[in-house]
């Protein structure tokens, strides 16, 4: 069974409490790593990255999980960019954050969840105003003021997020990309970096620690 819309807000309040210091970071780039065959199937297909849906990663009951379909970026930057290593393949497109948000700029907060306790993760979801991914959200998640929220938020201009050892923003974008058009542009580059860990995904997605008292409130 689904987190209620109160469900998803007590988690956002304990997220809210974890990221608490204050500190922020720059972020100029989403960006997102896959294999080389992902890139290059995209390439073969027109250039177009389509939405998947959302697997049964982080919290079991979230209302997101099999029912609403996105891209996953990740959102941390090391002095404004993206780190230097990956842990889910060794190819990378890295997209300017202002242009993700001139595209879809509503903002929800949907998920709150570790891994054995240790790293904890939010997971945002961006929407086009009145897309039916927007709609689905407006019930279910908690709209987020993207000049206010302290998980992602811009100030003169600039993207920020958390400045907080052992936590990152995740945020599933609602629509397809066209990533040809965004390389063409220059709002967009590609990349190869080292790979940590096991180099991909869990299929299916990892699930959330269930005895962490940190982001199990409901």
């Amino acid at each position: 069974m689904s987190y209620s819309q109160s469900d998803v807000r007590r988690l956002h309040n304990a997220a809210v409490m974890y990221c608490s210091s204050g500190n922020m970071k720059p972020c100029n780039w989403l960006y997102r790593n896959k294999s080389y065959e992902y890139f290059q199937s995209i390439e073969a297909s027109g250039g177009v990255m389509r939405t998947e849906l959302k697997d049964n990663g982080g919290d079991p009951r979230s209302p997101i999980n099999g029912r609403l379909r996105g891209l996953f970026f990740m959102a941390n930057n090391i002095f404004g960019n993206p780190p230097p290593y990956s842990y889910f393949g060794p190819r990378r497109i890295q997209i300017k954050a202002d242009e993700l948000f001139r595209l879809a700029p509503n903002l929800y907060f949907a998920d709150f969840y570790c891994m054995q306790g240790r790293r904890h993760y939010v997971i945002l979801v961006m929407t086009r105003p009145g897309s039916q991914a927007d709609v689905f959200c407006q019930s279910r998640l908690i709209l987020l003021d993207k000049r206010s929220n302290p998980f992602l938020h811009m100030s003169n201009g600039h993207f920020y997020t958390p400045d907080t050892d052992d936590f990152d923003v995740e945020v599933f974008y609602t629509e397809d990309l066209n990533t040809s058009e965004l390389l063409r542009s220059g709002k967009a580059t590609m990349e190869t970096v080292v790979i940590k860990g096991q180099g991909h995904s869990t299929l299916g997605g990892k699930r959330k620690d269930p005895f962490c008292g940190k982001c199990n409130v409901v």
